[in-house]
């Protein structure tokens, strides 16, 4: 079959626009953009790198090693730094985040600043994307050093007896109404155990109300009390790695009946009262102790 030469100036124009068309067409495609900008964890909380590509505060970091991790939060150590990362079972996610990168979320609500975990990609190959949320949760409220009266005088607690009056009534003010005599102190050895004193069919089968932390001394132990939002996560670091707690304590109220202070429990001995944590600190960072009144 013969083409004329008309016909097939034509055919050649026509395939050329296609060509063009076709060209177009893609160049009308946007091209994808990872929304996580790659930067180190210290880079992100200190606020040396800008967000410019989501500008949603999304991030890209190596997976960090993890100093504790307890539920839903995780607590990297930085030197002096701490820095939370929060995600849904992290407790149980994080052994597997070992050589990964992670996508997260820089949030600023509650405070302090922490990343929220959103996404998981190992080997250049996403495993987990658009993770769900974290449960509502609390993080510890970390004090600047200039919110801290480091000249307090130091007490040693330890002085303090169930079966010496005297021991006792000299951790509190002459007068009542008086505020709380305020001192530093280390404390050994915190437990965190059921109270004790809760029936005993209660006892046996504590919910989480029904436990509390209590300051072990040789001669007696104190229930720590009016806990700030968040402290018992810390609280619960020095349990696990058997560390003391150092910082400001105030004695709140001893048990004036000497029948109550003889009786010795499992554990936490002879219960002698309750002590407030004013603040404490972990690795030379300052943590709020006790929740303020409103």
């Amino acid at each position: 079959m013969k083409v004329s030469r008309r016909w097939a100036s034509w055919l050649l124009v026509g395939s050329l626009g296609v060509l063009v068309l076709h060209g177009l067409a893609g160049c009308g495609k946007k091209e994808e953009v990872d929304p996580y900008l790659y930067a180190s964890l210290n880079a992100v909380m200190k606020g040396a790198v800008k967000d410019t590509v989501s500008r949603n505060f999304t991030f890209e970091i190596d997976a960090p090693q993890f100093d504790y991790v307890r539920g839903q939060v995780g607590l990297v150590r930085d030197g002096n730094q701490l820095h939370f990362l929060v995600a849904r079972d992290l407790e149980n996610l994080y052994p597997r985040l070992a050589g990964t990168l992670l996508g997260v979320k820089q949030t600023f609500t509650p405070q302090p600043t922490h990343l929220v975990l959103e996404r998981i990609k190992r080997g250049g190959v996403i495993e987990a994307d658009s993770m769900a949320a974290p449960e509502p949760y609390v993080l510890p409220r970390l004090l600047r050093g200039g919110a801290i009266d480091i000249t307090e005088p130091g007490k040693n607690l330890t002085e303090a007896t169930w079966n010496r009056r005297e021991t006792l009534t000299t951790l509190f003010p002459e007068n009542p109404g008086d505020p709380l005599l305020r001192f530093q102190t280390g404390i050994d050895k915190l437990v965190w155990v059921p109270k004790h004193d809760l029936a005993p069919e209660v006892r046996d089968n504590p919910s989480a109300k029904d436990m509390a932390f209590y300051a072990v001394l040789p001669e007696g132990s104190f229930q720590l009390v009016n806990l700030a939002p968040g402290a018992d996560y810390i609280l619960h670091l020095l349990i696990a790695r058997d560390l003391p707690l150092v910082g400001s304590v105030s004695p709140v109220s001893w048990v004036e009946d000497f029948q109550l202070r003889r009786q010795e429990h499992d554990v936490i001995g002879h219960v002698i009262g309750e002590l407030r944590i004013n603040w404490f600190k972990y690795a030379n960072t300052f943590v709020q102790g006790y929740r303020e009144a409103l």
